[in-house]
């Protein structure tokens, strides 16, 4: 792909550009992460992490009946990087996300496959419920697909961030291998990577949207 070019770049380290040019070639668009009425921002903020760290792009959080706020302190800054959106409520989410092809993957004690028994398919979100309750009963029958993630101890549930994290551990490398039987490493649509590629170059621009517009103004001048 011919490297993309910014006006901004002259402001930012070369060193930095090439690290942002080489996480958007791995950032995965086809593997999403849904928070479902998710109490404790330190939880989601976790998860955010979790996806950041693996290169997903996308974070929806449904709110049925919950305010929640990021936490900065465990986030350390991951959701930031990350594109997130919200939804008001189970049905509004699985809306969302089905009308963007997605496959809607929940974990279930009661499932009898685990996740290498599932194929992977071209789009799949994966939702977490709250630490007591799980997800809910109405997200479980919008589910396209059950798994059970396995345990061998005598608790139930592993904390929702691990069980997250275990996940992930299966799907992502699924993924990123049929990437590469492509010759591909990430799956972002040029319009998003071009858009989050700006987006990125102006956290490290003081004011960058000011920047940009005088920037714009030289390039008027005849």
């Amino acid at each position: 792909m011919k490297p993309l070019t910014d006006p901004l770049e002259q402001f930012v380290s070369p060193e930095r550009v090439a690290r942002i040019d080489r996480v958007l070639a791995h950032r995965l668009a086809s593997l999403a992460v849904v928070c479902e009425d998710v109490f404790d921002p330190h939880n989601v903020a976790a998860c955010a992490r979790t996806c950041e760290g693996l290169g997903l792009q996308d974070l929806h959080w449904i709110l049925n009946k919950n305010a929640l706020r990021m936490s900065s302190t465990v986030a350390k800054a991951a959701d930031q990087w990350l594109s997130l959106h919200h939804h008001d409520s189970t049905e509004a989410g699985v809306a969302a996300l089905k009308a963007q092809g997605f496959e809607v993957w929940v974990s279930d004690l009661q499932a009898d496959c685990g996740l290498a028994d599932l194929p992977l398919g071209p789009k799949v979100a994966v939702v977490v419920g709250n630490a007591k309750h799980g997800i809910s009963a109405r997200m479980r029958q919008f589910a396209d697909r059950r798994y059970i993630v396995p345990m061998h101890g005598m608790v139930q549930s592993f904390n929702l961030s691990v069980a997250l994290a275990l996940t992930l551990a299966d799907l992502v490398p699924r993924r990123r291998r049929e990437l590469a039987a492509h010759g591909r490493t990430g799956d972002l649509p040029c319009d998003r990577l071009v858009e989050l590629r700006a987006r990125w170059l102006e956290f490290g621009v003081d004011r960058a949207d000011v920047v940009r517009r005088a920037l714009a103004r030289q390039g008027e001048t005849p």
